[in-house]
This record gives C-alpha cells, structure tokens and sequence, in this order.
C-alpha cells in the first residue's frame, strides 16, 4: 500500500503484538507494541502501548498526535 501512495516505510507506523509483526518493525519507522506483547517483541518496538483490551491501538494513535 505504501509504494502505491509513494510513501517510504519509514513514514509508517506499525502496531503489533506477535512475532510474526518482526518484520515490520525492521521497516517501519515507529513501531509500536501493544502491552500485551511478550517482553522481547516490546523491546525491538521504539514505543510500547497500553494492550488490546485496553484500547492500545486508539491510545497509540493519540500519543503519537494523531487523533
């Protein structure tokens, strides 16, 4: 989606909780883990969240300025 608006990865966010969301943190440039994420996904993340019962994605959003 990124190449088709011409915007580099490093001009997105990517919030995760699993190891599967390893890979997009290497190319985003705010990656953000959820608080439920296990403790070692938190630390290759710039910014850990609150969790996903928690409204982690809505509270990442508003920390970052974006609502």
């Amino acid at each position: 989606m990124l190449a088709q608006l011409g915007l580099p990865a490093t001009d997105a966010i990517g919030i995760g909780d699993s190891w599967n969301d390893v890979e997009m943190f290497e190319v985003v440039g705010t990656p953000v883990a959820m608080g439920n994420a296990v403790p070692e996904l938190q630390k290759l993340a710039g910014r850990v969240t609150t969790s996903v019962l928690d409204d982690g994605v809505h509270n990442a959003f508003a920390e970052l300025g974006l609502i």
